[in-house]
């Protein structure tokens, strides 16, 4: 039986992430890292829906709401190559039954028409960084990701990812990025929690 959506934010039927719970993401930018809001309210809902309950579909809002922040980037003057998810362990991901920075970075490469590569892996199944107070998660993805060498060489990379709270996930992943030869590396996320 197919249902019409219910929006992930505050339940109200009609789409997957209604205007209204879209209108109260306001952007975050924090030197290279910008986040669509932050993480509270029904945005922190829809993120839950997609993460852990199974949401595929919020991959096409959550990733609408990178893309206009990647856009906005793009249309201010700011160069940009290729797009690359924050990708889980294949594990996690087999768990999950998807990898949600891959479903994510997906369409932000498709709504801002940039190339999706994928040269990063993740090496070590770590423990949730959810699971972790801020001062363990470092050194618990310390050595998670590894690069095929040469992939993005010269590339100027869009690295997208769901949240951020520490910034531990993002920066081994931004070094497995620049140790497959990026030039360049600018975070984009869903939401940042302060």
């Amino acid at each position: 039986m197919l249902l019409a959506p219910r929006c992930a934010g505050c339940d109200a039927p009609g789409a997957w992430l209604c205007v209204d719970c879209r209108d109260l993401c306001d952007p975050v930018r924090r030197g290279r890292l910008t986040a669509a809001g932050t993480y509270g309210g029904a945005l922190r809902r829809a993120i839950q829906r997609f993460k852990y309950e199974g949401e595929r579909s919020l991959a096409i809002e959550l990733g609408g709401l990178v893309a206009a922040r990647v856009a906005a980037d793009l249309a201010a003057g700011v160069a940009l190559d290729a797009v690359v998810p924050v990708v889980l362990h294949v594990e996690r991901a087999r768990r999950r039954g998807y990898d949600q920075a891959r479903l994510l970075a997906a369409e932000v490469a498709r709504r801002c028409a940039l190339p999706l590569r994928d040269p990063i892996r993740r090496v070590r199944l770590a423990r949730p960084q959810i699971e972790l107070g801020r001062a363990a998660r470092a050194a618990n993805v310390r050595g998670a990701f590894v690069a095929e060498a040469g992939a993005l060489r010269g590339l100027r990379v869009a690295l997208v990812d769901d949240v951020v709270t520490t910034g531990a996930t993002l920066a081994a992943a931004a070094g497995a990025v620049r140790a497959a030869g990026a030039r360049s590396v600018r975070a984009y996320v869903v939401a940042l929690d302060e």
